[in-house]
Formats: structure tokens, sequence, C-alpha cells
């Protein structure tokens, strides 16, 4: 499940449509909650994953700290430093840059 309207959602609309019709036991759907389900659904997760980027390398984001009230370990996109203020790599999480580093 993917929530969020950011700027990259049409492009996830067409990958995911695209892995979906590959993947067997897996399916990746994007929504727009309600404030009220929006904790539920995190809440039932087992795992959050964050691809927000900070130009500015200092804005943090808040869906990280979501994912952590509900005790879900987070895998970030990195590659700006207060990411690293959230996510401790190996500790509560992982931090990668692309899509081969989280494979260890």
């Amino acid at each position: 499940m993917v929530t969020g309207k950011g700027p990259e959602k049409e492009k996830y609309r067409e990958i995911f449509a695209q892995r979906n019709s590959v993947w067997k036991k897996t399916k990746a759907t994007q929504a727009w909650l309600e404030i009220d389900d929006y904790p539920k659904m995190v809440a039932a997760a087992d795992v959050g994953v964050c691809l927000h980027f900070s130009t500015s390398g200092y804005d943090l984001p808040m869906k990280v700290v979501d994912m952590f009230s509900a005790g879900l370990p987070c895998l970030a996109k990195g590659g700006y430093p207060s990411v690293g203020e959230l996510v401790i790599d190996h500790k509560n999480g992982r931090i990668f840059t692309d899509h081969t580093e989280c494979a260890s």
C-alpha cells in the first residue's frame, strides 16, 4: 500500500501496474486514506518503506515517525544527511540509495 499524492504518483502507478502483472504473491496499490484510517493501515503492516528525499538535506519525513510509532522497521531512501537522524541502519531499519543495497 502506497499513500500520498506526491509529484511521482503517476510514475509509481505505472510501475505498479507493470509489476502487478508479473508478481504472484505481492500486489502494490495506491490509496488516499482518511486521517483516522492511516494509523490503522500503518499498524497492520510488517515493514514500512520511505521514498522521501530531501533536496535541502534538513527535513525529516514524518511518515518514518508514524512507522516507528507503530513498531515497524523502516526501509528508507538515503542520500541526504538528516535521514540518519531517524533511521539507524541495521538497528531500526535500513537506509538505501538503490535497489541493490538492502539485500544484506
